[in-house]
């Protein structure tokens, strides 16, 4: 059974409680969609990540990179290199199943996430580079 994400973070960084608000309402749904393409080794990986949530103060790198990863899982676009497993192991999905609309959602929800988490990088570089000019006035 999976345990709710805090919506309400102590954490100063609003990218991470955006991603945790993410979860906490989709981790379920990205659970069942990472298990229906990689089987176990995708549900185990939604869970790492849900669980690095739960633990973190900041959305660090590591990851950021974990959760674009995902996406690409979701989107079913793997990018296979020396760090990487053969993924020609999924399960094959049926493009007509009701999986697959639900699957496409989740993907589109993923994206929006990584592009707010980016909108949000930019707000804070805006925001660091006035307090710099700021100060050296």
């Amino acid at each position: 059974m999976l345990r709710n994400l805090p919506t309400k973070t102590l954490s100063a960084d609003p990218r991470l409680a955006s991603v945790r608000a993410h979860f906490a309402e989709h981790g379920t749904a990205l659970c069942n969609a990472a298990g229906l393409i990689d089987a176990d080794a995708g549900t185990a990986r939604v869970l790492r990540l849900m669980s690095t949530l739960r633990e973190a103060s900041r959305l660090d790198r590591a990851t950021r990179r974990r959760l674009v990863d995902l996406h690409r899982l979701l989107s079913l676009d793997p990018v296979v290199d020396e760090f990487e497993p053969d993924l020609s192991f999924w399960s094959p999905i049926d493009p007509a199943s009701p999986e697959v609309e639900e699957l496409c959602l989740l993907t589109d929800r993923l994206y929006d996430l990584l592009v707010e988490i980016g909108e949000l990088d930019e707000d804070q570089d805006a925001l660091a580079l006035a307090l710099r000019a700021q100060d050296a006035a």
